[in-house]
């Protein structure tokens, strides 16, 4: 071999750099961890809701204005009132105010609404105190449309007469007669006092016993009327739709 000659040596024993796993000892590139899992899509909107759900009370309260027009019976405030609570997309078919319990300026009112898939309602009391409860439409058991009876009315309004002919007795028929008088004077605030804490209303029972209850005013039975039929309906149509039997 000449002086100028470059000298020629054996390749290298053992696995080429190719074959060589690359790990981050070696030297030889990045470590080889074990494969990454594509992100999960989020879930769709669209997937059947849950068979119900329970009272929520939340604290944030409604809108002062937003509640007079939902009183109003105003679709667009109802919508939005619901809409805090329904998921994204979902929109209300009908809704309506029902009326209050309790009494005046203190009382507790009652809200509706029926979506394609459910229906939920709405209490909202005062100081801001609000209770939402919905069930989904295929998972309701069965349901019921209550009123009370009269004779109640009548019982009430009759004692409250009598109760008012005896306090004046002790002072004179005359002024029992007055005071028998001034409680037939006020027997439209009578009723309405009695009305305030004695309800008509709809349950629904949802699938393991759950009930979904809502309190209406006597005088509003007819959007109840209303309101049973319409979720009926829709009810059909979405075990058509979903394939229950």
């Amino acid at each position: 071999m000449s002086e100028h000659q470059t000298p020629q040596y054996p390749p290298p024993q053992g696995p080429s750099a190719q074959s060589r796993p690359q790990s981050a000892d070696d030297g030889y590139g990045p470590p080889v961890g074990p494969p990454v899992r594509p992100p999960t899509s989020a879930p769709s909107y669209r997937e059947a809701p849950s068979p119900a759900q329970g009272p929520t009370v939340v604290s944030a309260p409604i809108q002062p204005s937003l509640l007079m027009r939902a009183k109003a019976d105003d679709k667009d405030a109802l919508a939005t009132m619901f809409g805090q609570f329904l998921p994204r997309g979902e929109q209300v078919v009908e809704s309506h105010y029902l009326g209050v319990m309790g009494f005046w300026g203190i009382g507790t009112h009652s809200f509706a609404a029926v979506t394609d898939r459910r229906i939920a309602s709405l209490r909202i009391s005062v100081l801001g105190g609000v209770t939402y409860q919905d069930g989904a439409l295929e998972y309701v058991n069965s349901a019921a449309v209550f009123q009370p009876s009269l004779v109640g009315l009548y019982i009430y309004t009759g004692l409250i007469s009598l109760v008012a002919f005896l306090v004046g007795l002790p002072a004179g028929v005359g002024l029992a007669i007055v005071f028998l008088l001034l409680s037939w004077l006020f027997l439209p605030l009578t009723i309405r006092l009695y009305y305030r804490f004695n309800k008509s209303g709809i349950v629904m029972w949802i699938r393991e016993g759950l009930a979904l209850y809502t309190f209406i005013d006597r005088k509003r039975m007819r959007v109840s009327n209303q309101l049973y039929r319409l979720t009926s309906d829709i009810r059909e149509e979405r075990l058509r739709a979903t394939g229950h039997p």
